[in-house]
């Protein structure tokens, strides 16, 4: 089961024109070959999501973010990370390929979370996520009996 993704942006500042139609298009064919919903253009969290059998583990590229600048919950089974990219003050830009605003990640998960054991980590631009499946969510092996007639 491939995960729902939801990207939504509010954009304070963008990058030029050309630059975010060609970002746009990149993502939708992206998003398109892998079956996930579109990313709308501007600010973004590119994520990857990946699982074994006890957890669910998400990496976000936040890069310049703090810990301040970034909320991660889970509620009803969807993961949400939330921040905004704020450009640096008092900066003249002769050319800013960056994307500034809120943006906002909604993956819906393929399994339960335990809420309360999820660890988060965010080092060197990259936020790590370890989400533990609940013990319903796991498979159990079922013991079979024996009805002792042929």
């Amino acid at each position: 089961m491939v995960p729902a993704i939801r990207n939504n942006v509010t954009m304070t500042q963008c990058a030029s024109p050309m630059n975010r139609l060609e970002g746009l298009f990149d993502r939708l064919f992206d998003d398109a070959a892998f079956g996930l919903a579109p990313r709308a253009a501007g600010a973004s969290a590119p994520i990857s999501l990946w699982h074994d059998e006890d957890r669910i583990y998400v990496e976000a590229d936040l890069p310049g973010m703090a810990e301040e600048d970034v909320e991660v919950t889970v509620h009803k089974g969807v993961l949400y990370i939330r921040g905004e990219r704020k450009p640096e003050a008092d900066r003249k830009y002769l050319y800013d390929g960056r994307n500034w605003g809120r943006f906002e990640r909604a993956i819906r998960l393929p399994d339960e979370i335990d809420a309360a054991h999820v660890e988060a980590e965010l080092s060197r631009g990259v936020l790590r996520l370890t989400l533990p499946r609940s013990a319903e969510a796991k498979p159990r092996k079922i013991a079979l009996k024996s009805s002792g007639s042929a």
